[in-house]
């Protein structure tokens, strides 16, 4: 990874719920995260193909599927 962090970015993505918190998209990033809003808690889901974010709802039981035994 060279330069600065600045030159690797791709863009700012801004919370739908408080449009003063971004998640800061790095080149090369693609897909679905979901994230919490640091400032309500609200779960709000992220693009990095679009470059957009909508609220969703906590997907109750998500972490119990993907555990291992």
């Amino acid at each position: 990874m060279l330069g600065t962090s600045a030159e690797q970015l791709k863009g700012m993505i801004p919370y739908p719920c408080h449009k003063k918190h971004k998640a800061m998209v790095f080149i090369g990033a693609q897909g679905l995260a979901s994230y919490e809003c640091p400032r309500c808690h609200n779960i709000v889901i992220f693009d990095y193909d679009n470059m957009t974010a909508w609220p969703s709802k906590m997907i109750r039981g998500a972490a119990h599927r993907f555990t291992t035994e």
